[in-house]
């Protein structure tokens, strides 16, 4: 009996997942570290991931501005995610104030936009 409980719990047990161990590639940006260039390819994509039409719509999404799809990100308010009765965090000094001189311009925007090929 204890043979059959063996067997039924390993068959009740999913099988491991190979997706696990899968090391996924760098994407290149501007940003890539040369070093990581020259590494072997340790990575086979599956075929589904090969697929041309799979391709052409990564490549087309890849040209737009997430800011258009989901908005522009807010400011961070610390005190909103760490809610304690008392707040941990001192008062913001001039250094830390991002807004006037410091923000950035519109040109700035439309420069890191223009680098990164959105449309």
């Amino acid at each position: 009996m204890a043979d059959r409980a063996k067997v039924q719990m390993q068959a009740a047990q999913p099988p491991p997942v190979t997706s696990e161990s899968i090391e996924l590639p760098d994407i290149n940006s501007e940003y890539s570290d040369s070093e990581d260039e020259d590494r072997p390819r340790t990575f086979d994509p599956p075929e589904w991931a090969q697929s041309p039409e799979l391709r052409q719509a990564l490549q087309q999404q890849s040209t737009m501005n997430p800011d258009d799809i989901f908005g522009r990100i807010g400011p961070l308010r610390m005190e909103d995610i760490f809610r304690t009765r008392q707040s941990r965090f001192r008062a913001r000094t001039s250094s830390a104030n991002w807004t006037g001189t410091d923000q950035l311009t519109a040109e700035e925007e439309r420069e890191y936009a223009r680098r990164m090929g959105f449309k």
